[in-house]
């Protein structure tokens, strides 16, 4: 029995020996192949890419000033109108009154004043020969001033209640196309509602923020690329504005770029991609598949010693098939992994061929 358990003792010695032996080797990560390719200074024609939603040249959402109820729709939604052209007609008792009031009081005040601009005029003539008092005189002189001051009151009340009157009678302010035109006869609608809104698409424009380092590489006439996907077109646009003062926030500059539009086929609020052109520049470059994005940072992989480690970069003008980097970490004639970036991973040893670009 003794000897059954000194048996049993010694095989659990001998297998928490082999245990420790397992747990103490080490398994070593296979050498990876990759394809590396020296960083090198190119010249790089410059581009600054930036999305922006396209607005036609001008657009005015027309509404009253007051409110009312819709009695006549002259125009439907994508009718063409010229300025001043009538499109909807609206009734409004209060805006009216106003009007009428206003007037009647801006044609009596009118002619108080100029009674008394007349007497006024009269006794000042008599007042310089010395005929009458200076206080006869003083009186229709702040007769006159009274009256006067009491018409300019009036005159803007009316001019205001004509506004607001006029309004009722809507009027196209700009030519264009007419949209949002959704009322119907009977409606009410406020103050604030658009009644509908006329654009001039004619030509289309976006606001874009410029990189403040490449502001003197543009000027205004410049033609740059505008990508629109939902027509599946690349149009040519111009610079047309270039804003002297930085944004607060951004420190960027905002230029405006402008495209014809005269066959029509590009609608407000269409998504584009702005391609703008930016001088030439001598700089650090690397092949486009050396780069990868992870957690919407840039990376390379540059080998050194035959191990891979991870670089941050800040990617610049791309000129297929070379896009340019910069990093404190990254120099001319480093080797960069361009082929084999698939599983590879930070600190892995890789072998290496290097391409002849």
């Amino acid at each position: 029995m003794k000897k059954a358990k000194y048996l049993v003792f010694v095989l659990m010695l001998i297998l928490v020996g082999c245990g420790k032996e397992k747990e103490e080797q080490v398994i070593e990560k296979p050498v990876k192949y990759v394809v590396t390719e020296g960083v090198a200074v190119r010249t790089m024609n410059q581009v600054f890419r930036t999305d922006a939603v396209l607005e036609p040249k001008e657009k005015v959402n027309h509404q009253t000033e007051k409110g009312g109820t819709i009695e006549k729709i002259l125009k439907k939604n994508g009718d063409k109108v010229k300025k001043g052209e009538l499109v909807m007609v609206l009734s409004d008792s209060t805006t009216e009154s106003a009007y009428f009031t206003a007037k009647a009081n801006y044609a009596s005040s009118k002619a108080a004043m100029e009674i008394a601009k007349n007497n006024y005029e009269k006794f000042k003539k008599l007042y310089n020969e010395e005929l009458v008092s200076y206080l006869e005189y003083v009186n229709y002189e702040n007769n006159y001033i009274s009256a006067r001051g009491a018409y300019e009151s009036a005159k803007a009340s009316y001019e205001s209640a004509k506004s607001d009157y006029d309004k009722l009678s809507r009027k196209a302010e700009i030519s264009g196309v007419v949209g949002n035109l959704f009322g119907k006869v009977g409606n009410k609608v406020s103050a604030t509602d658009t009644l509908f809104t006329v654009i001039d698409d004619s030509s289309m424009e976006a606001y874009i923020g410029f990189p403040a380092e490449w502001l003197n590489q543009i000027k205004l006439g410049e033609e740059v690329q505008v990508e629109v996907p939902d027509i599946n077109k690349t149009l040519v646009g111009k610079i047309i504005e270039i804003n002297p003062i930085a944004e607060n926030d951004t420190k960027k500059f905002k230029i405006k770029v402008a495209i014809n539009n005269n066959d029509k086929v590009v609608k407000d609020g269409m998504y584009s991609f702005i391609t703008v052109p930016a001088g030439k520049t001598e700089s650090l470059s690397v092949s486009d598949e050396a780069i990868f994005v992870r957690n919407l940072l840039s990376y390379v992989y540059k080998v050194e010693n035959g191990v891979a480690k991870r670089i941050e970069v800040s990617t610049g003008a791309t000129n297929l098939p070379y896009t340019q980097i910069s990093s404190k970490d990254i120099k001319e004639g480093d080797k960069i992994v361009v082929k084999g970036i698939f599983g590879l991973e930070e600190g892995d040893k890789v072998e290496e061929s290097t391409t002849n670009k």
